[in-house]
């Protein structure tokens, strides 16, 4: 039978509702943090369930929290989220960020074996992830089950390290039919993760690219939806990169294109100063109060938005066993 796996089971892709595909609720440190500093250092549950409330009241149904494995994600507390904001859906996530993250210290990924680094992102995704983030020799499995497999590569190189998650990852999406949510830096690679993963085996559908707006360049974004990819658009105001009207055109194009089955949103909210609750001026409601309408006024068809916030997002997080 086919199903999503959330934070609290596993559930109908009927039940999947508005959904954003890449997001950032709960960091408690870790290397971002100490790369980036305190600005991605996102702590507290009582601000979470804000951010998580606000979507739920702009008509969002499910967020996917993309942080992976050694990078603050905390299990425990994403729970107590969810346990507050029981409406709403919570996807997790096993797998690994790009290895910049990981690089001040000889981390297990260094000294385990690809097959090994598998069968941890299986278990995380069969049995629950583990209370202590996997930072330890005790693990300690949590009721709540990850419901896709992350990976993340460099600014335009792909190293050794992201390499062997790269193999883990594609090994752990073969056996779970777990969907693989990316992160790309600034965009490149993506074409290149795609070819990894599918000289690996992995079914195209299983292969959702993220942050590849932060190149707005429709020939690229073709390339890589002809070998079956999807892409998860986010960045919305961060004009810092680029304006919103980059991604509208992006998204109107890859329409007329015949991709509209490729794309879903997410506002990658994975900092202090990206979200309301910690005193911004947007957050994870961003989409769907401000770019959805946007859309629309440009002249995206309803039934193009209802496939890129609903029935996308259901069709690849869908286990496929």
């Amino acid at each position: 039978m086919a199903f999503i796996r959330t934070i609290h089971g596993d559930i109908n892709a009927k039940e999947m509702g508005v959904t954003n595909t890449h997001e950032h609720l709960i960091r408690i440190g870790g290397g971002e943090v100490a790369l980036h500093g305190e600005d991605m250092r996102l702590p507290f549950v009582d601000k979470a369930v804000e951010e998580v409330k606000r979507f739920q009241a702009a008509g969002g149904k499910t967020i996917v929290d993309c942080n992976p494995i050694g990078v603050g994600r905390d299990i425990v507390k994403l729970l107590e989220v969810n346990e507050q904001v029981p409406d709403v859906n919570l996807i997790v996530t096993t797998g690994f960020h790009y290895s910049q993250v990981y690089d001040r210290t000889v981390h297990w990924v260094v000294r385990y074996s690809v097959e090994e680094i598998a069968d941890l992102l299986i278990a995380e995704i069969e049995e629950g992830i583990d209370e202590h983030d996997y930072m330890g020799p005790i693990v300690k499995r949590s009721k709540a089950k990850a419901g896709c497999i992350k990976v993340g590569t460099s600014y335009g190189m792909i190293t050794p390290f992201e390499e062997k998650e790269i193999k883990a990852a594609a090994i752990a999406a073969k056996e779970t039919g777990a969907v693989i949510n990316t992160h790309t830096t600034h965009g490149t690679m993506a074409l290149e993760q795609v070819q990894w993963f599918l000289k690996l085996g992995v079914n195209p559908e299983q292969i959702l690219i993220g942050h590849v707006q932060r190149i707005p360049d429709a020939w690229y974004h073709k390339k890589i939806a002809a070998l079956g990819a999807s892409f998860s658009y986010d960045g919305g105001y961060r004009v810092k990169y680029w304006p919103d009207r980059f991604r509208v055109e992006l998204i109107q194009e890859m329409i007329k294109a015949g991709y509209q089955k490729h794309i879903t949103l997410s506002t990658d909210s994975g900092k202090k100063s990206y979200q309301k609750a910690y005193g911004a001026g947007t957050g994870v409601d961003y989409d769907l109060v401000e770019f959805v309408p946007r859309l629309r006024e440009e002249g995206v068809s309803e039934s193009a938005l209802e496939d890129i916030l609903v029935n996308n997002p259901a069709r690849l997080f869908t286990l496929k066993k």
